[in-house]
């Protein structure tokens, strides 16, 4: 078979910017590599990810489930996640935790302040609304919006703001690189179970790609044990779009 892009195209996986995370994707990557001669041998890091999701020379990207439902899903085709070793991932899924500094149950942070990292994050602001609200709902109180979850974290630290959302992986990460973002805070609650944020490749790509691409990235994974232990990785586990369909049940409410 001839394929679309030999040894050209874009890899991005950098939804979670920190040092030792980058360094061990960039090794689960060159196994990629290894497995198939047709993929990008390293991955991008100075690249616009918005951007990238919708390139038509995406071989791999990772985006939100948010985004990937609300306007990516006519744009890209999902390859599958990585399945976390953070507390409260099931398999692919996993949920977020809310973070304060007050003990409460989340309906009494309602009308507070929140930290949200962006409006079409699902772990920062949809998950938010569905564990304090319900699903559907929007935010009674006033909302920071800081753009990024390390942000969000040192705005509830440091009294700016009552209550935020942040997916179990970057909480954990924190916790291990910069754990003074957790100095005087708390977990007071969790989001719904929702799967992990996707890996996607461009919308044009075949069934034989697909296929390639997520037997190569499975591989890699489990024959870099050390570099998956780092990223905070136990397994790539194929999934498609329907996987994530059900989150639009989640919906925030429009006014």
């Amino acid at each position: 078979m001839t394929l679309r892009r030999p040894v050209t195209g874009v890899a991005a996986i950098a939804m979670y910017p920190f040092a030792e995370v980058c360094d061990a994707l960039d090794e689960i990557w060159a196994g990629v590599a290894q497995r198939l001669d047709w993929v990008p041998r390293s991955l991008t890091r100075d690249i616009d990810l918005h951007a990238s999701w919708t390139d038509d020379d995406l071989v791999v990207g990772q985006t939100c489930g948010w985004p990937l439902v609300t306007a990516l899903h006519d744009r890209v085709r999902v390859l599958g996640v990585f399945a976390s070793t953070v507390p409260q991932a099931v398999g692919p899924q996993y949920r977020s935790v809310l973070i304060a500094r007050r003990r409460a149950a989340p309906s009494e942070f309602a009308g507070t302040v929140a930290a949200v990292n962006s409006s079409d994050s699902l772990s920062g602001w949809v998950s938010l609304l569905a564990a304090v609200h319900g699903p559907g709902a929007t935010w009674t109180g006033e909302v920071r919006w800081t753009g990024a979850h390390v942000e969000s974290l040192r705005a509830v630290r440091d009294g700016q703001a009552d209550i935020a959302s942040i997916d179990r992986v970057s909480l954990a990460l924190v916790r291990r690189a910069i754990p003074e973002l957790l100095d005087g805070v708390i977990e007071v609650g969790e989001g719904p179970l929702v799967p992990s944020l996707p890996l996607v490749t461009h919308r044009d790509a075949s069934d034989d790609e697909v296929a390639q691409i997520r037997a190569a990235l499975g591989a890699s994974v489990a024959a870099a044990p050390g570099a998956a232990a780092a990223a905070l990785v136990e397994a790539f586990v194929p999934l498609d779009l329907a996987d994530y369909e059900p989150l639009r049940a989640l919906a925030p409410a429009t006014t």
